[in-house]
């Protein structure tokens, strides 16, 4: 199999990489079918189904995220020795049963484990192999691919919500699990088994494409591929991954808790279910805009300055949303929060790679990760703790606001590492 791989990527009238991100985008595109955002469009129908709390249905969302904390590591380990490929197959093959699963339930035991396992893998190993495929196939362009493959999330996370909820409207919310189950199978498990590989090197290439077919690799590229190698014991000595580690839990607690509840707020609010998820659909897109705007700044803005402006509009889109009591403001918030988080999620990843090289890019994202998705784990909990308590979201708002304001604060002052020998 990696015989034939290799003659392949030899082979190819052009770079690669680009099978290797178009694989990436793919995965990226259908793999929030265990996305807050895409969960969001089921709290109603199924806590009505089921009579369960929405603190309760949140429950599963944080269980879930720190279950993958907990495998996160063992991922990046993974990635680093194998690649995404395998990766990406087992995790699509086990979201997707999970999926399937979810249309099956009977009670808060079979939702718990169908959607703490699926949204496991989808935090942990779902996250980080694409992201990690794509920044060890690309360094000058990596900031271009980044942003289309995160632009291919944002699609898939106005997608995903959408097609759930047309399927809902249509045959009810089991049938809507079904069909998200079957997508992600039938895209996710042969294409990164049966095309991705780890990194250029490993079949004589080297990043961008700057090796020529006969797998002699240029001085000017030979220059770049490891140049900021930092081992896993470096990184850790440095107060900029701590920093950054606070950042992507504090930003992304906010992602989490606004994605799984805007709908449910502003069907609260008197809104219809459909014209909610249209929202969560603008929400979505705007993201995909949204990285593909901030990843374009960086080629003459310097990358701190660009992920803070990115973090500010996030933290004003939680601003827009407190205040927004219909249709109009609404959309209007909702484009507002996308943008900021579509840089943030983009800008996230590529500040990864930029600052710690790609050597060990795969255990160090791992190690950091858990931070993430700890943040990811606790934003749907809270808000739907303090909605059973105050009957309302302000006070969930009102901690998400600050929260992205310490965010914004911590990444503006995080400076690129040194590497110490």
């Amino acid at each position: 199999m990696l015989f034939n791989r290799t003659n392949l990527s030899r082979r190819t009238p052009f770079f690669y990489g680009w099978v290797v991100f178009a694989i990436a985008s793919t995965l990226s595109l259908v793999r929030p079918v265990m996305a807050v955002a895409t969960l969001s469009v089921f709290v109603v129908p199924m806590t009505s189904h089921f009579g369960w709390s929405r603190g309760s249905f949140s429950a599963a969302v944080s269980a879930g995220g720190l279950a993958g904390a907990i495998i996160a590591p063992y991922s990046g380990r993974l990635l680093d020795r194998y690649g995404s490929g395998h990766v990406l197959a087992i995790g699509s093959f086990v979201t997707g049963l999970c999926a399937i699963g979810l249309s099956l339930v009977t009670g808060p035991i079979s939702f718990a484990l169908a959607y703490i396992i699926g949204r496991m893998t989808y935090v942990g190993p779902m996250e980080l192999a694409p992201s990690t495929a794509v920044s060890n196939w690309f360094v000058r362009k990596r900031a271009l691919a980044m942003a289309f493959m995160q632009a291919s999330q944002g699609i898939g996370l106005g997608l995903m919500p959408f097609i759930a909820q047309l399927a809902i409207a249509n045959w009810g919310w089991r049938s809507s699990w079904q069909m998200l189950g079957i997508i992600i199978l039938t895209a996710g498990i042969l294409p990164p088994l049966l095309f991705m590989l780890r990194r250029p090197e490993d079949v004589g290439l080297s990043p961008d494409g700057d090796a020529n077919r006969s797998g002699n690799i240029p001085d000017q590229a030979r220059q770049d591929p490891f140049k900021y190698d930092f081992t896993l014991r470096q990184a850790v000595k440095t107060k900029t991954m701590w920093m950054l580690m606070a950042f992507s839990a504090l930003m992304f607690m906010v992602q989490a808790g606004v994605s799984l509840h805007q709908a449910p707020y502003h069907i609260h609010q008197g809104m219809g279910a459909t014209q909610a998820a249209t929202i969560v659909t603008v929400f979505a897109f705007s993201s995909a805009i949204g990285g593909l705007f901030w990843s374009a700044l960086i080629v003459k803005v310097p990358l701190r300055l660009v992920i803070t402006t990115a973090a500010f509009t996030q933290f004003s889109g939680v601003i827009a949303i407190m205040n927004s009591h219909g249709s109009m403001s609404g959309y209007i918030a909702a484009l507002i929060f996308g943008m900021g988080l579509g840089g943030v999620a983009a800008l996230i990843r590529l500040i990864w790679a930029e600052y710690y090289g790609r050597r060990h890019l795969g255990v160090i994202r791992g190690v950091a990760l858990p931070a993430q998705i700890t943040g990811q784990a606790m934003g749907p909990i809270l808000a739907g703790v303090f909605f059973d308590f105050t009957g309302n979201y302000m006070t969930a708002w009102t901690m998400f606001a600050v929260s992205a304001a310490i965010g914004t604060l911590l990444i503006s002052l995080s400076k690129p590492p040194r590497l110490i020998p």
